[in-house]
Formats: structure tokens, sequence, C-alpha cells
């Protein structure tokens, strides 16, 4: 008794009266690297379709935050190294120990401390109130120049930046030697504040910007502390 024909799912028997289908695997854009790939097949073994579907036209794009960022990593090296080297190893133990809290807002849900980013700010407030500076650091700098001028007193910086740049823009139209000292060192100052500014608007930026905005802030608490200490002194 001759034994009953077993056909493969994917090969079909031809109709002898009928056209021969056109190979499945013939026209499939991933026939070099699919394992089960046959130029006799009329359906694909994967897909049961006949021709199997077309690629995408384009790669799929990673989903939002999924993507590594060079810079972000370098960001974060960054702030490991600049605490390492001046031993505040404590900032990290107290972002941890603020971050173990477990406090919730008004609505009881949990608060996120990541948003904070408690690592950088800590670094930063103790990098401009201990590091010193000339003999004093960052924020008695900015303390003292609040008592001089007031709250004006990054404008006064800012004026005199502008005021010696404004020299030496005059001076580099001058057809004198001169001229040609403020031309190269305006072209100078020009490539210098494009990498600052560059800098700046990059995720590294904040080495630049934390430290000048808690200078300034610590600069307001001095200031505000020796107002009230000089009343309560009766001076």
């Amino acid at each position: 008794m001759p034994s009953a024909s077993h056909s493969n799912f994917s090969k079909k028997q031809a109709d002898p009266g009928a056209a021969t289908p056109a190979a499945s695997c013939t026209g499939c854009p991933i026939r070099d690297t699919c394992v089960r790939a046959d130029p006799t097949l009329t359906e694909c073994a994967v897909t049961g379709s006949a021709p199997p579907p077309a690629l995408p036209s384009h790669a799929p794009f990673p989903a939002p935050g999924s993507e590594l960022d060079i810079t972000e990593v370098v960001s974060r090296g960054v702030e490991k190294a600049v605490g390492a080297a001046f031993g505040f190893g404590w900032t990290d133990l107290l972002a941890a120990v603020i971050e173990r809290t477990n406090a919730t807002d008004s609505s009881g849900n949990e608060v996120d401390w990541s948003r904070l980013q408690l690592g950088r700010n800590l670094l930063c407030l103790a990098v401009v109130n201990l590091v010193p500076l000339h003999g004093a650091p960052a924020s008695r700098w900015a303390a003292d120049a609040f008592t001089a001028h007031g709250l004006e007193a990054p404008l006064v910086s800012a004026g005199a930046v502008l005021g010696a740049a404004g020299a030496v823009v005059i001076g580099a139209g001058i057809n004198h030697p001169l001229g040609l000292l403020c031309r190269a060192a305006l072209s100078v100052a020009t490539t210098i504040g494009r990498l600052t500014w560059r800098l700046v608007r990059s995720r590294l930026g904040w080495i630049i910007t934390r430290p000048v905005i808690w200078a300034g802030v610590s600069g307001l608490v001095i200031v505000t502390w020796r107002a009230v200490v000089h009343l309560l002194a009766g001076a």
C-alpha cells in the first residue's frame, strides 16, 4: 500500500493545468540572512504570505530618552572627577540620604529628587563656598560686590567687559601696530567667546552656569546674614 504523501506546508503541489507561481524567496529582501530561504517555495516559510512583506523604508527611531547621549555621560564623568579632586565625597552621601527620605508631596506621590540634580548642585554649592580664589571663595567675592554696588553688581561687571571690548574694537580700525595687536586680540576673544557660548549651551554648560548661579545666591545669603547680624547687634 503506498504511503500517504507528506507535502511541505510551504511547498504546494503545482496544478499541471495552472500557471506556475513565482518563487516567494526570489524577491525577498532578507533572503541572504533567512535560514529557511528556499528558491522552490511559493509562500514565505515565516509569514505565510506571497511575496513576503517589504522592509520598512526607514530605520525605526529609538524611543525618547532611550538613546545614549555621550555628552551626558561625559558630564557625569566630569561631575565625579571634580568631586573626587576636591574631596567632596560627602556631597554624594548627602544626596543619597536626601533621595532615601521617602518624602511625598501634597498629593501623596513620591518626590522625584533626580530632577533637582542634587549631586551637581551640592558640588557647585560646595565649590563656590569652600574653594578659595585669591584668598576668598567665590561667594565672598559676590557678597562684597553686592555690598559695594548693590544688585547692579552684575551690570557693573558687564559694563567693564563691554567697555574693554569697545576699546579693542575701536583700536582694531586704526592703521597702526597697535591696531594690528587689537585685531589679533579681537580675533582671539571672538573665538573664545564662541567656544564658551557653545559650551554653555551644551550639556556640559552646568560646569560654568551652576557655580555662577550658586555664587550669586550664596552672595545674597551672606549679605542678608550680615544685615541681620548688624541689626541684631545694634551697630
